[in-house]
């Protein structure tokens, strides 16, 4: 497990704000720092080192030493605790929070925080994303109901996602050329927007459904960028591992109370905006269920995998996380360790790409439907393209917002 947020605030984005001399910008999300932490099994406590790598709009790592500096860009100052003496699955929990007085973040833009072996350090124990922004821009977001057309049985609701970039910078329009969407707490889940054609190659690689995107207009008087048909989705499942009585600690699986079943724009509860919450969970209890989940798709048999994608993998499902369809008993099935706490999650369907480990095809309205009403926030990310130090994309702008409000902070 690993996972990285706000501050001390794990509903937070995992933003830095890198507050420079004349900033105004009013920001929906940003902190000093962000926390990261992950759970290991080993003897003692390994010996980890975290390092930060620079990236591109699309996480791919900067080649570029100006920017990934290896000798100060890297820290195993960690701090470990033990887990609960009756744990199963895990013996050490580290933490860290970054910036601090060793890890300097001096550009803005995506960031990873690889944890590496100092004795054997080919191997990528675990990644975390993160971002840093240097806000030069003002943006809005604005989302209207739209619809798609979908290829089950699921309402057609969708989303059309404007942004509206606005800056007295003296900035080229030319270099201010592309932007990312996020649901909040969904990063390896990005909706491109770009003049260049690898943002549509991109969205066409891992959703199911066709987007159109736009790019106009001039900053100085309002640069607009633009995706159309974003299937709406659905209000996240709920996964209560925080009560003890429907989750005891046992030595079998876990099953679902009841088995979940297809929606079609229908749930009574609210969610937490796609957050893992731990609060509440006392140390003694902080350990792992080893969870059945259950799927009753009455009697409809998709023709994708189906997986299950949640803040207890990062909503980055891989091959561990597909369910298999049981003919007697008419279910899909999963058994998997989940860290105690309550959970957000959607079941999924695609292909994993064992090449690129990467899900494809992506559509979570077989089983889930779509609901305008759901909430989700949405984040917007501007990138501008800076010709310093080589070259690399710095995030210089955000807006977030949701189908009833847009969110301001700062």
């Amino acid at each position: 497990m690993i996972r990285a947020y706000g501050g001390n605030d794990e509903t937070l984005p995992p933003i830095v704000f890198l507050e420079t001399p004349g900033t105004t910008a009013n920001l929906p999300f940003g902190e000093a720092y962000i926390t990261i932490e992950f759970d290991v099994d080993a003897p003692v406590p390994p010996s980890f080192y975290a390092k930060f790598v620079h990236c591109s709009y699309d996480w791919q790592e900067d080649d570029n030493v100006f920017l990934n500096d290896i000798t100060l860009l890297r820290t195993s100052n960690i701090t470990w605790e033990s887990s609960p003496i009756m744990s199963r699955y895990y013996t050490y929990r580290g933490k860290l929070q970054v910036p601090n007085e060793q890890v300097k973040f001096p550009f803005a833009g995506n960031w990873k925080m690889k944890l590496l072996d100092l004795y054997e350090d080919s191997t990528v124990y675990a990644e975390a994303r993160f971002f840093v922004i240097n806000p030069k821009v003002d943006c809005s977001l604005n989302l209207y109901s739209d619809f798609y057309e979908p290829t089950v049985n699921a309402t057609n609701s969708a989303f059309n996602i404007e942004l509206i970039v606005t800056t007295s910078a003296r900035l080229f329009d030319s270099r201010l050329n592309t932007a990312v969407i996020y649901r909040n707490h969904r990063w390896f889940e990005p909706y491109y927007i770009s003049q260049d054609d690898k943002g549509d190659s991109e969205n066409k690689k891992l959703f199911k459904y066709k987007l159109s995107t736009l790019v106009s207009g001039f900053s100085s008087a309002g640069k607009i960028f633009r995706i159309n048909g974003v299937p709406a989705q659905n209000a996240y499942r709920i996964l209560e591992l925080d009560n003890l009585a429907m989750f005891p600690n046992l030595n079998t699986p876990v099953r679902l109370p009841l088995s979940d079943l297809r929606r079609n724009g229908i749930f009574t509860e609210s969610d937490d905006d796609g957050a893992m919450i731990t609060t509440g969970i006392t140390h003694n209890n902080d350990n792992y269920v080893n969870v059945e989940f259950l799927l009753d798709p009455e009697g409809w048999i998709s023709r994708d995998d189906v997986f299950i994608a949640g803040s207890f993998n990062e909503w980055k499902p891989d091959a561990s996380w597909q369910m298999y369809y049981d003919e007697k008993d008419r279910y899909y099935h999963l058994r998997h360790w989940v860290r105690r706490a309550r959970h957000n999650y959607l079941y999924a369907t695609g292909r994993y790409n064992y090449d690129t480990r990467n899900m494809e095809n992506l559509s979570y309205d077989e089983f889930e439907g779509n609901t305008v009403t759901s909430g989700d926030t949405f984040i917007a990310m501007i990138y501008y393209r800076e010709f310093d130090y080589g070259g690399y994309d710095a995030l210089v702008g955000m807006a977030a917002g949701n189908i009833y409000s847009d969110i301001r902070r700062r």
